[in-house]
């Protein structure tokens, strides 16, 4: 060995590592392009037939799926080649056709991802500094859109509202990142969680109903990933349930509600002066801080056609053990919405010296959205407070009173037809009302 020898200069990358010779990728993109093919044309012909056979559908999605994973591994190795990405462009389109009909979101995964291997193709093809030119221009253009999503809440500047309206509210949709950037700035705004109470009657004559709540989300039954994803998923269903009909945003159609005040205010006996309501009932009263309004809130037509019949349907048969039981078996649904107190409320001390519970019953808006069967069937459309506020209400014991409790939660009573009495003298531990400390 010489001492005086040139000390040995930087391995290149492909020293250590080496690349994937050309011909390996070539094969691999082959085989990804020819199953997307296949698929494809499987797709074509079942098309063609109207009504393709049943065998159609796992070999259109064996083949769909993995030819385009095989696409993107020829991709991955060897990412410095303007037709390896080209390749995978043309397989994830295919892939696209190839797949079943009723698979009707992943063809629209599909072509964004041959968007972008397009544009990677394309990128590949540039020289150096036009590559980092248009890689810096795409995460400025990401991340100002999530600036402006943070800021778009009103009131908000001129130029936001325009690039939120045109280009950057659609793009984040897309790319689902708007719930949460939107959420969590400046204002949250109030969060719902889902309520079923389902009722199963007795198998024998003369037995007693069985009753049950079930929360959604609830926590930490429904955290089953270390990030939580499984419980965001299902948070985000409540949201969905939350989106208003036509008839609250537009001021000149509000015969559906007008119709629903008639017919709360008929059965009220708040409204006649009367004793208990309609089949001796005790009445549900209006919430006394909220505007009347405010009060009936009618979810948009695709959500009480089709989401909470949903919902209800897969909560019975998911807590159910047997078809019989389904089949005796209903569900009433509730919508909790979420008052977050504001903060000089929230550190202001109340009279006996503590905080206020941020999850105090009372700050809780619970609307009733109906009562299903196991088929999804809304048992009762003409309820006399179908998607009515239920409310929670503040309750000031004075000493001696032998039901501590500071709210009268009207739902539980509503949902169990018990006097409000029963209600507040019912312990939440023992599952017949319902246990605000779920919420927690």
């Amino acid at each position: 060995m010489e001492r005086d020898a040139p000390a040995p200069g930087p391995v290149p990358p492909a020293d250590p590592v080496p690349q994937y010779p050309p011909r390996s990728a070539r094969r691999t993109l082959a085989a990804g392009v020819g199953m997307t093919a296949a698929a494809a044309a499987l797709g074509l012909v079942g098309g063609a037939l109207g009504s393709p056979p049943a065998a159609f559908t796992p070999v259109q999605l064996f083949l769909a799926f993995v030819g385009v994973v095989t696409a993107g591994a020829a991709v991955s190795m060897r990412p410095d080649l303007w037709w390896a990405w080209a390749g995978g462009a043309a397989a994830a389109l295919l892939g696209s056709v190839g797949l079943p009909a009723s698979w009707d979101s992943f063809p629209q995964l599909f072509r964004a991802a041959a968007g972008v291997a397009a544009a990677g193709a394309v990128l590949v093809r540039c020289p150096v500094p036009a590559r980092v030119a248009v890689a810096s221009a795409v995460i400025l253009f990401h991340f100002t859109g999530i600036f402006t999503a943070t800021t778009s809440p009103p009131p908000q500047p001129w130029v936001v509202e325009q690039a939120w309206t045109r280009v950057y509210e659609p793009y984040l949709r897309f790319v689902y990142l708007r719930n949460a950037y939107h959420f969590y700035s400046p204002d949250p705004g109030p969060a719902s969680v889902l309520v079923f109470h389902l009722k199963t009657e007795p198998k024998e004559p003369g037995g007693a109903p069985e009753y049950r709540w079930v929360l959604l989300p609830k926590r930490p039954e429904d955290v089953r990933d270390p990030l939580g994803v499984s419980y965001y998923r299902r948070l985000s269903l409540t949201e969905h349930a939350a989106r208003p009909g036509a008839g609250l945003l537009a001021p000149a159609d509000q015969a559906e509600k007008k119709e629903a005040e008639a017919r709360r205010f008929q059965r009220s006996p708040f409204a006649a002066g009367r004793g208990p309501g309609a089949g001796g009932k005790e009445p549900i009263p209006y919430h006394p801080f909220e505007p009347p309004g405010a009060q009936y809130f009618q979810p948009s037509p695709e959500v009480s056609r089709f989401l909470l019949p949903s919902y209800a349907s897969h909560v019975i048969l998911e807590h159910t053990s047997s078809v019989d039981e389904a089949r005796r078996t209903t569900v009433k649904v509730y919508r909790l919405q979420h008052r977050t107190l504001p903060v000089d409320q929230f550190v202001r001390r109340m009279p006996n010296g503590q905080y206020q519970n941020p999850y105090h019953p009372g700050t809780f808006r619970p609307y009733f959205l109906g009562e299903y069967n196991a088929r999804g069937d809304l048992l009762n459309p003409e309820e006399e407070l179908l998607y009515w506020l239920v409310p929670v209400l503040p309750r000031f014991p004075g000493p001696g009173d032998p039901n501590p409790k500071d709210y009268d939660d009207y739902m539980s009573a509503h949902a169990l037809g018990l006097p409000i009495e029963a209600v507040r003298a019912a312990a939440e531990q023992d599952g017949r009302v319902f246990d605000w400390s779920l919420l927690r």
